[in-house]
């Protein structure tokens, strides 16, 4: 059996696995996270993104079956890595749905690890292709906001106030401009506007919720200052394409 296709098979096999785990105690996550909810609780509707995630990680790994000749190192490279990423995102919907917040919270950090290695291996590959990066882009970005989102709704759960002299308002604005700023500065670094569509996805159902003032004032300024970004590369990109 050739290598391409025997990483394929894994891979869909742990997929598949994740796949499973997320249906059967995956629908709880909403309503668990819905019960005491940090300020940086996006709207509901904001989680349907992870189907297009699911849909574009699967089409990832069809292609593992079709590969050919060097394209085949993309796959390579990342073997261990994806199996133990799948692994770890059915991990933390389990922990969660059992309300075991900080074990979920040490996951999801795992997993935010896990897909920013992913993503370097794959960035730095030169035989990646158009699509080979599409699927951990937007994969990263959602996790980068949920493993923040995760870390405030310990906070909450376990009744902490204040942080450092900083209360739960003074905090949550504190990291919608870190995570704006880590947004941009990915943007600019990486040339790779998914993961800031990922952020203003996020933002705005962070902004539509019944929020403080002052949240809704920041989450606004955060949008404007992504979607330029976002469109700041997107032209330059199209303008060298066309040099």
């Amino acid at each position: 059996m050739k290598i391409s296709r025997r990483i394929a098979i894994v891979n869909l096999i742990f997929f598949i696995v994740m796949i499973a785990i997320n249906y059967y105690a995956g629908s709880n996550v909403g309503i668990i996270a819905n019960e005491k909810s940090a300020l940086t609780q996006p709207a509901g509707y904001a989680f349907s993104i992870w189907i297009l995630i699911f849909f574009l990680l699967f089409l990832w790994i069809v292609k593992g079956f079709f590969v050919r000749g060097e394209k085949i190192s993309i796959y390579i490279d990342t073997q261990r890595l994806i199996p133990i990423n799948f692994l770890l995102n059915g991990a933390w919907i389990l922990a969660f749905t059992q309300q075991k917040i900080l074990l979920s919270t040490v996951i999801i950090l795992l997993l935010l690890l896990s897909i920013i290695l992913i993503y370097r291996k794959i960035k730095q590959n030169v035989n990646r292709g158009l699509f080979g990066l599409v699927p951990f882009s937007i994969y990263l970005g959602w996790v980068s906001i949920a493993s923040i989102v995760n870390v405030f709704t310990y906070f909450v759960r376990n009744d902490i106030e204040t942080f450092l002299g900083i209360g739960e308002l003074g905090w949550t604005v504190l990291m919608l401009i870190f995570a704006c700023a880590l947004a941009v500065s990915f943007t600019l670094i990486n040339q790779d506007v998914l993961y800031t569509l990922v952020f203003i996805w996020s933002y705005i159902a962070i902004y539509v919720q019944d929020q403080e003032e002052i949240i809704k004032l920041v989450t606004l300024n955060c949008i404007i200052i992504m979607s330029v970004t976002v469109l700041y590369v997107a032209f330059s990109k199209i303008s060298r394409s066309n040099k």
